[in-house]
């Protein structure tokens, strides 16, 4: 079942994302890194890749790179008695494990810069 919805969890990515197959070589632009809709462990351990691969391409132009990543604000936990897991376990992920501040530009996205 794991291996399921780890197959499932990277087609869904890559039908959002097309990050790392080609990446964006314009400067100016911001890059979209979409989780919601993936399972926790999936979305980490997607973002960890996807934000090594976009650190590399930065470094490599002695540039920095802005990245909004998608978690979703909720609205698929709506009268579930838990709260979403998804926002919290990536903002989790990106202070405690990249060391990366945040900010939320709007209700379900954060914006970072690597």
């Amino acid at each position: 079942m794991k291996a399921v919805h780890d197959r499932t969890g990277k087609e869904l990515f890559f039908q959002r994302n097309l990050v790392t197959a080609f990446p964006n070589h314009s400067q100016e632009q911001t890059q979209l890194i979409d989780l919601h809709e993936l399972h926790e462990s999936e979305a980490i351990r997607v973002l960890k890749h996807e934000l090594a691969v976009l650190r590399n391409i930065a470094r490599s132009r002695y540039q920095q790179q802005k990245v909004l990543i998608c978690i979703g604000s909720g609205h698929h936990t709506k009268g579930s008695r838990t709260p979403a897991r998804l926002p919290m376990a990536v903002e989790r992920y990106l202070v405690e494990d990249e060391r990366l501040d945040y900010t939320e530009p709007q209700p379900g996205m954060l914006l970072v810069v690597v």
